[in-house]
């Protein structure tokens, strides 16, 4: 026979108290922080796989924010892009059916009427694609690649600088006349001489055949008052001749020609090493990225470089739209370049003057050119707004894929309220009950009495 004392009896009911009182507490805590468990301890297979969902959940939502700060980068430089795309668009531009309709009639009138409405179109146009191309978005600038903190375009003695390199920038192509590739050199008249600090370029150089020159010639002498020769290239004056000999050169294959004097040009060789540097310095702006991770993998390959096509290049490069370098005609390729020079050519026609067969030709050639130029430009412009749907479409991918890893976690960790409610309430009410039994049944035995 076992004796219930009080003793025994509180003991084991301040036991069951305090476990009631945990369980309310721990039902309470749980109602109170939504959460199943609230350490790893509590449960761990649950809680691993909670974290692992939480780091992929933290993942995407950083991708998420740089792919739709991307995209809204994009969608303001659409916006400039379209401004120009306004002006220079060679069906319906607002500038160009400007510039086409003022060239004609400019080409066909020598009075300045026609001219003054050409500068006026070109200067808008001019003007409103550098003012798009150094729009910012936020604090960065849009169109000046990797580096968006320091204004992309300049201009600078009436030429146009993309980070500091003129956007002209181009390799001169040394004419080769020599059989053994030795370079021509010039003096400061234009003549050739081994002396000389001036290298001949192949831009602009024309040659005639060396009979074709000997005919024309003998031609004038027979008959002064028909067409003189070309003006070709002399050598120096040798005393106490008052005029050079015409140069002739040998091919390699062992042709002899002369080269026409107009048209050519030169330059000295410190500034063909500068010029070469700096169509380096271009090539390599032009090359320029800054990738970003938007969800596309983001790896590295086993050398430690990252696969380009795992990530994003958030890069915007100004010169990709507008053009740069030069062509093999010496013209640039860049637009603001284009309509400064056709501006330059008409300026040099005086109010009622006939144009030039020569200024007519160059002039009527950089209006095709250009309109070359605006038609490359197009085809960016398009390729942009590829690019920022592309975005767009990751956009609401991630945002899908972040939802549903929101709801795997909540799966994990999120109680489902009715339960912890009622878990609760039945917590409380058996710990309110546990209380009033200690009071209304507990009381000291006639055992506890007498000892």
């Amino acid at each position: 026979m076992i004796r219930a004392t009080t003793g025994g009896v509180l003991k084991s009911y301040r036991r069951n108290l305090m476990n009631s009182f945990i369980a309310r507490n721990k039902a309470q805590d749980t109602m109170l922080s939504q959460r199943n468990f609230n350490s790893y301890a509590e449960d761990p297979a649950a809680a691993a796989r909670a974290f692992k969902l939480r780091k992929a959940r933290m993942t995407v939502e950083s991708q998420y924010s740089i792919c739709t700060d991307t995209q809204k980068k994009y969608e303001t430089g659409w916006t400039c892009l379209e401004g120009i795309d306004k002006l220079i668009d060679t069906k319906n531009g607002e500038a160009m059916n400007t510039l086409k309709g003022t060239t004609l009639k400019m080409l066909n009138d020598p009075t300045g009427d026609a001219r003054e409405q050409l500068t006026k179109a070109l200067d808008q146009m001019s003007e409103t694609i550098i003012q798009n191309l150094n729009q910012k978005y936020g604090e960065n600038f849009i169109f000046a690649g990797a580096d968006g903190h320091n204004v992309p375009f300049e201009i600078k003695d009436n030429k146009l600088y993309y980070r500091g390199v003129p956007v002209d920038a181009a390799v001169p192509k040394v004419f080769d006349a020599d059989k053994n590739g030795a370079q021509v050199t010039l003096n400061a008249n234009g003549e050739v001489d081994p002396a000389g600090d001036r290298i001949l370029l192949a831009t602009g150089a024309e040659t005639i055949s060396k009979d074709a020159y000997d005919k024309a010639v003998q031609d004038y002498q027979n008959d002064p008052t028909g067409t003189p020769p070309p003006d070709v290239l002399c050598d120096p004056p040798v005393p106490p001749a008052t005029t050079g000999a015409p140069h002739l050169f040998t091919d390699k294959d062992g042709n002899e020609y002369y080269i026409l004097k107009d048209g050519t040009q030169s330059m000295t060789q410190d500034e063909i090493d500068t010029a070469t540097k700096d169509a380096e310095k271009l090539k390599y702006l032009m090359n320029e990225k800054q990738f970003v991770d938007i969800g596309l993998g983001f790896q590295e390959n086993e050398d430690g470089k990252l696969i380009e096509t795992s990530a994003y290049n958030a890069a915007l490069n100004g010169l990709t739209f507008i053009g740069y370098g030069l062509d093999a005609d010496g013209d640039p390729k860049n637009i603001y370049s284009l309509v400064q020079k056709m501006k330059e050519i008409g300026a040099k026609v005086k109010d009622g003057e006939n144009w030039s067969d020569a200024d007519y030709n160059e002039f009527y050639g950089l209006v095709q050119k250009l309109e070359k130029a605006s038609s490359e430009f197009k085809t960016e412009f398009t390729n942009m707004g590829a690019g920022t749907q592309k975005l767009k479409n990751n956009s609401d991918l991630l945002e899908e894929n972040f939802y549903n890893l929101q709801e795997q976690y909540a799966d994990i960790e999120d109680v489902d309220m009715a339960d912890a409610i009622t878990s609760f309430v039945w917590a409380q009410y058996c710990y309110n009950a546990a209380l009033k039994v200690g009071n209304s049944v507990l009381s000291e035995s006639l055992m506890d009495y007498l000892k």
